[in-house]
């Protein structure tokens, strides 16, 4: 597995088409603390627990509708993330933006948005990755750098 730096431009690019996808099947709660994983668009053929996006988030996010914070990281992973995470299955992905700082928000047809902060340069690791088509990982890290590695 070789990893390589990409411009914006090319994980923004694949960030894009997530929009018009489908999210399902999260994951978050006992024991993940604020991390959790997203599924969109269809499941993979080879996997059908992953979707052809699969997003991991490690860093700091928060779920908003309108002028309401829903909840964030912060909250209890078992009776507030989980469920927040679980209301947004089934809803599609109306738009998508990514900065430059590796700041990433997705909008639902629900009227909410999941809003996540890029906290790498604090942090020795990455801060979120995409896994696209089951063979691809896209991520930001530390130097707001974003990353690529093809899955063998």
């Amino acid at each position: 597995m070789k990893q390589r730096l990409v411009k914006f431009n090319e994980i923004e690019q694949i960030i894009q088409l997530i929009q018009g996808q489908l999210a399902w099947r999260s994951r978050a709660g006992s024991g993940t603390g604020s991390i959790f994983t997203l599924q969109f668009g269809s499941a993979l053929s080879t996997n059908e627990t992953q979707g052809k996006f699969s997003l991991m988030v490690y860093c700091a996010w928060r779920i908003v509708e309108r002028d309401a914070i829903i909840c964030t990281g912060h909250n209890d992973a078992d009776s507030v993330l989980a469920p927040a995470l679980k209301a947004l299955e089934d809803t599609q992905v109306t738009k998508v933006t990514l900065s430059e700082w590796g700041d990433l928000a997705i909008y639902f047809d629900t009227g909410r948005a999941l809003q996540i902060w890029n906290d790498a340069p604090f942090l020795d690791s990455e801060s979120w990755s995409i896994n696209y088509q089951g063979t691809a990982y896209y991520w930001v890290e530390a130097g707001n750098r974003f990353m690529y590695e093809l899955i063998d």
